[in-house]
């Protein structure tokens, strides 16, 4: 097992300890207010059949208020990090596919060249065949 630094996220769900005070005030602040909310509408803004009916539905929304408020609150607190995360992320793959797309363009210059070189090549032992001058310069090398 690794050292880890204090700072450090384990999981998904973890927060880096200096920023589990602003976590927490904005957990506990959407939390509240997402409670406040579902209490109001199930007890005074709609009907239910019955009381056990009411409650059940109370508490499954809160549950649901809970890990919505977990999420949003983690991921304003990340929000920066994974920013930058996501950004360098992006950046690699932007420079691995430039440098595929430069090899491939070399591989083609190279390969274009050699054919050039090849006819060059070609002209010139003809025109020693034929025993005239020959003063082409090379491929590559006329600028």
């Amino acid at each position: 097992m690794t050292n880890r630094e204090p700072s450090e996220r384990q999981s998904i769900w973890s927060v880096a300890s200096g920023w589990l005070p602003i976590y927490f005030a904005l957990f506990d602040a959407l939390g509240t207010i997402g409670v406040i909310y579902v209490i109001g509408y199930n007890a005074f803004g709609r009907s239910h059949p019955t009381v056990h009916d009411m409650i059940w539905t109370i508490v499954t929304n809160i549950v649901i208020v809970g890990a919505a408020s977990a999420t949003i609150s983690i991921l304003a607190v990340e929000m920066g990090k994974n920013v930058m995360i996501t950004g360098t992320y992006l950046e690699e793959m932007l420079n691995r596919r430039r440098a595929r797309q430069l090899a491939e363009a070399e591989e083609k210059g190279r390969a274009a060249l050699s054919a050039e070189v090849r006819e060059w090549n070609e002209r010139r032992l003809a025109a020693q065949a034929k025993g005239e001058p020959f003063d082409e310069p090379p491929p590559g090398l006329n600028g």
